[in-house]
Order: C-alpha cells, then sequence, then structure tokens
C-alpha cells in the first residue's frame, strides 16, 4: 500500500532532505510549509481528495514580507477571487498578492514534493519581484531585484 501524502509529509518534518536549505514545518494536518532566510513563505495546502494540492506564496504588496495565512483565508479577507492561470494562478488583493499553482501529488515521493515546493519558492519570488512586490533581503540594483 502507497504511503498518504500526509505521511509523506510528516516523514519530511521530522527528516528533511540532507541538501535540503529549508526545514518542512506543519502548520496543521493539511498545511505545510517552507521557509527560507530570504524570499517568500511556500506552502502546500493539501486538498480534499488527499492527491491534490495547491502550493502558494503570499506578500504583502508594501513589500513588508511574506504571510503565513492560509490560502482561503486570505481570499476571505482581502475579498477577492483567484485568477486562474495555465501552469500558476495570482490572486491580487488590496493589501496582498498570492501566487498559487495546483499540483498532482499521487505517486510523489517524500522528496519530489519537497523540491517542487523549492522550485515554487524561486518561481514565486521572481514572479512577485516581475510585479513590482519585493521581499525583504533583496536587493535593488539598476532598477532591478536580485536575491
Amino acid at each position: 500500500m502507497h504511503k498518504s501524502i500526509k505521511s509523506r509529509m510528516n516523514e519530511l518534518v521530522q527528516r528533511p532532505p540532507a541538501t535540503g536549505p529549508c526545514l518542512v514545518t506543519a502548520l496543521s494536518q493539511r498545511r505545510w510549509m517552507i521557509e527560507g532566510e530570504t524570499g517568500p513563505v511556500v506552502q502546500l495546502e493539501l486538498l480534499d481528495d488527499d492527491l491534490t494540492a495547491f502550493v502558494y506564496a503570499t506578500a504583502a504588496r508594501d513589500g513588508s514580507g511574506p504571510l503565513r495565512a492560509s490560502f482561503l483565508t486570505m481570499l476571505l479577507l482581502e475579498d477577492t477571487i483567484a485568477t486562474a492561470m495555465c501552469p500558476y494562478g495570482v490572486c491580487s488583493g488590496e493589501a496582498t498578492v498570492t501566487v498559487f499553482k495546483r499540483v498532482d501529488l499521487q505517486g510523489a515521493t517524500s522528496e519530489e514534493i519537497y523540491y517542487e515546493m523549492m522550485d515554487f519558492a524561486q518561481f514565486a519570488a521572481t514572479l512577485l519581484v516581475k510585479r513590482g512586490i519585493g521581499l525583504p533581503d533583496v536587493m535593488r540594483i539598476e532598477d532591478h531585484e536580485i536575491a
């Protein structure tokens, strides 16, 4: 029998990959996050089918930093909708911007899930900077932000 996504994520919390730069933290029974020294906080929220999830990063529009609230909480607080674009979506509220992607985790190993979150962290940081939303510890050089 295959391990559930929840058990794979709990495995990552207890034993992160040796080569991984970030730890995985459990926020609830269905939501986990990785947080580096710079860049966005990336969260993975398991959907009801227990096979797919949203991976997302939320940042304050004023550049004050990443937020740790759940995806649904941000939608409700901002009273906005999420715009789906392939392969990612953007939820642009008055105070925050959330970049998200739906991922199929069926058959994924713990390590593959971890690296999916790490890859998304790079993608989200790039997309947020392109939208003019800097994150703490990102320097501005010649009108371009670099990490």
